[in-house]
């Protein structure tokens, strides 16, 4: 009986999603003249896309000491901001779980307007052929959203 209730739990874990999305929310602070993002990813697909390089094993005790700094990386390689041809860097913040979902909050200073943000999203296309990478651009109370697929390149945001 043990054993099968382990099979069934062990299958349940290692049965492969049907969907394929990360979700990243670029916000625009007027006041503080900063774009906050936000990026929701699902754990384990990300784990799987840095397998090559190291074993992350996020949220565990056993967690790679600079799964941060590999995670941003792998970030810098997919995601590209510019505005007006002038690329945009931004900064770690941090990350938190919830569940299998992992939200990883990167920060981008002296914007002083969203208008004719470019972005291009190739996260986890690499690795997934079905990746659906949303971006949602929210500025003076305005939301505009596109939807990034394999092979689509850069996207310019006119929020203005």
């Amino acid at each position: 009986m043990k054993f099968s209730l382990f099979v069934l739990l062990l299958s349940a874990v290692l049965v492969p999603h049907d969907f394929f999305i990360s979700i990243l929310t670029i916000r625009h602070n007027a006041v503080q003249q900063t774009l906050d993002l936000t990026w929701q990813i699902t754990a384990h697909d990300l784990e799987h896309a840095l397998s090559n390089i190291a074993e992350l094993k996020l949220n565990s005790v056993h967690e790679h000491p600079k799964a941060d700094s590999l995670i941003n990386a792998y970030f810098v390689d997919h995601l590209h901001l510019s505005i007006e041809d002038k690329p945009l860097n931004w900064r770690w913040v941090g990350r938190e779980m919830e569940g299998e979902n992992m939200f990883c909050y990167l920060e981008v200073d002296s914007v002083k307007d969203s208008g004719g943000i470019s972005v291009s999203n190739s996260l986890l296309q690499d690795v997934f052929m079905e990746q659906d990478n949303i971006v949602h651009l929210e500025s003076g109370g305005r939301v505009i959203t596109h939807h990034f697929l394999r092979g689509v390149g850069m996207r310019e945001f006119d929020i203005e």
